[in-house]
């Protein structure tokens, strides 16, 4: 749905790429006058109406049946509307043991994030295009905003406007600084109505990369460093700005102790690339009809991973093939893995489950074909709860009394393992109308 779905999440204003970006906005005139700000929406994912964006996405899907005749799809608005919901509603998650379910806003981490992000924004800009609101200089990447005013008075306008919007969401507001402005990993520089772009060093950076002592593939090392000098180049406006930054970067890197002979000879080869053809079409010289296979091998020395690479190559030339090595080494974090405790029922469906009383004999057994913790949720309005309820006036560990007596590969297994471990325990808390024979006919 995310590749799908995607079209319906930018608009002119939107920032895809931030070479691209780059690039447009130095081309471009500005005012000589103007002030550089940006605008940022606070917690912009968690703050999402889940609802309302689903609604809009769902809108924008089926206006004049794109969705459907791009895909060749026969799908109904609410057909998508649930697929939305299934994916990015009742998230779970578990803090300090225990289970919570997200009520609204997007999970982090979810796929669907930045996609239900730029849709919601997208429509907040819109309703400003029809009223006719928006700047002469507006960019927009995901939550983080670029406009170029003429004025301060302007710039605050424009907050409390963006603020007016929707009740879920609040920007902040950053002021350049002598005409500077840090945005997307960029310094802009307005000077003379254009604007310079230099890479942005954060004050906190220490510079820590992967170090050249570390027990990887020197390759992965010397890619590391194309690389940087790959982000130098493409986000430096003028040669002074990308010399300036190969510099420091040269310094970076000899305090991760990598030989300067190597440093020298790969900013060589990157200059030349550079004089000889464009940067981005050298990256890829094979010819893409190629059949490339890769194959992931364990590191062990740099030594071995020359004499296996010639092998290989020597391989190629009399298959007429293609195999590249990808060396990966161990990490520590694998030797030594933290146990997260999670609740016993967190991932458990399709069992057959016993609720048994620590402080008398009373007990239950049931099924359920759904996620555990979803029934037990239920039990709490069942006589299993009014027994801790009123028995025992004590519901705080009515959780941890659940254990899964067998997992089924379905609802009849359910129904017949149920029936067994009825007979078997005969749990006190069990009404006739949980026999098997009852489900089956009621």
């Amino acid at each position: 749905m995310d590749s799908k779905l995607k079209m319906v999440s930018t608009n002119e204003h939107s920032i895809n790429d931030v070479f691209n970006f780059s690039d447009e906005i130095r081309q471009m005139n500005h005012d000589q006058n103007g002030i550089l700000a940006s605008y940022d929406v606070s917690s912009l994912f968690t703050s999402i109406p889940l609802d309302e964006t689903i609604k809009i996405i769902v809108n924008k899907a089926f206006k004049d049946n794109w969705f459907n005749k791009t895909y060749s799809l026969n799908l109904s608005k609410s057909d998508l509307t649930e697929l939305l919901e299934i994916a990015s509603k009742n998230q779970l998650f578990q803090f300090e043991g225990k289970l919570y379910e997200q009520i609204n806003g997007v999970a982090m981490g979810s796929p669907l994030g930045p996609l239900m992000a730029n849709a919601f924004m997208c429509h907040i800009e819109e309703n400003m295009i029809e009223k006719r609101l928006m700047p002469n200089f507006y960019k927009r990447y995901v939550d983080d905003t670029l406009v170029i005013m003429p004025s301060l008075s302007l710039i605050d306008s424009f907050l409390v406007l963006l603020n007016s919007q929707h009740s879920a969401i609040n920007f902040t507001l950053e002021y350049s600084k002598n005409n500077q402005l840090p945005f997307l990993g960029m310094l802009l520089s307005l000077k003379s109505g254009k604007i310079e772009t230099a890479v942005y060093v954060k004050p906190t950076d220490k510079g820590l990369h992967l170090h050249f002592q570390s027990h990887v593939d020197k390759k992965y090392k010397k890619t590391l460093l194309n690389t940087m000098l790959h982000r130098a180049y493409k986000l430096s406006s003028t040669w002074s700005i990308f010399h300036d930054e190969c510099t420091r970067l040269k310094s970076v890197f000899l305090n991760l102790k990598y030989p300067i002979s190597l440093i020298d000879s790969e900013i060589m080869k990157f200059m030349e690339n550079i004089n000889n053809k464009d940067i981005v079409n050298t990256a890829n010289t094979r010819d893409p009809t190629t059949s490339k296979t890769r194959i992931v091998l364990p590191f062990v020395s740099q030594k071995s991973c020359y004499i296996l690479k010639a092998k290989i190559n020597d391989l190629n030339s009399k298959i007429n093939t293609y195999i590249e090595p990808i060396f990966t080494s161990k990490k520590i974090k694998d030797s030594i893995k933290q146990v997260e405790k999670k609740p016993k029922i967190i991932n458990e469906q399709c069992v057959v489950y016993k609720f048994e009383c620590d402080l008398c004999d009373a007990s239950y057994v049931g099924y359920t074909c759904r996620h555990l913790h979803e029934r037990v949720k239920e039990h709490k309005n069942s006589a299993i709860g009014e027994h801790m309820k009123y028995e025992h006036s004590d519901v705080s560990r009515f959780e941890n009394l659940f254990t899964v007596l067998k997992k089924c590969k379905g609802k009849w297994d359910c129904l017949v393992f149920e029936m067994l471990y009825i007979k078997k325990i005969k749990p006190t808390l069990n009404k006739q109308c949980d026999s098997i024979k009852a489900k089956l006919f009621k």
